[in-house]
């Protein structure tokens, strides 16, 4: 069976990963008008990461893809979080709740691409 891109999960997922990661940021930043462009970029990782999650139009594979791209990009950014941690303008969020988002993200992503694939195969 070739792979199919489903554009409705995968524009789900950009704009679930948006507002997941941007919220997520949210709630653990300070927010003044230094830090508005930290959540500027953690939306935009969250539209990158939602797209990817959400391409396949499957819920399951969704739901890994977007923990496991998560975890990645949590992994490459925990130094830069803990440098505004330090500095006062940030708690890090927690691992799980991080990756918790990138799962219901994925997961809601790639049933919304099957939902819509089944609707297109229905006539």
């Amino acid at each position: 069976m070739p792979f199919r891109v489903s554009r409705a999960g995968a524009l789900t997922g950009a704009v679930l990963g948006g507002l997941g990661r941007g919220l997520l940021a949210a709630a653990h930043l300070q927010i003044t008008r230094d830090t508005v462009p930290v959540l500027f970029i953690a939306a935009a990782i969250g539209i990158v990461i939602g797209v990817a999650a959400g391409i396949s139009g499957r819920p399951l594979a969704g739901a890994f893809i977007g923990a496991a791209l998560t975890a990645l990009v949590h992994v490459g950014v925990y130094p830069i979080v803990l440098l505004f941690g330090a500095l006062g303008a940030l708690l890090p969020p927690p691992w799980l709740e991080v990756v918790a988002v990138g799962a219901l993200v994925g997961g809601l992503a790639g049933a919304s691409g099957q939902i819509a694939a089944r609707r297109a195969s229905r006539g």
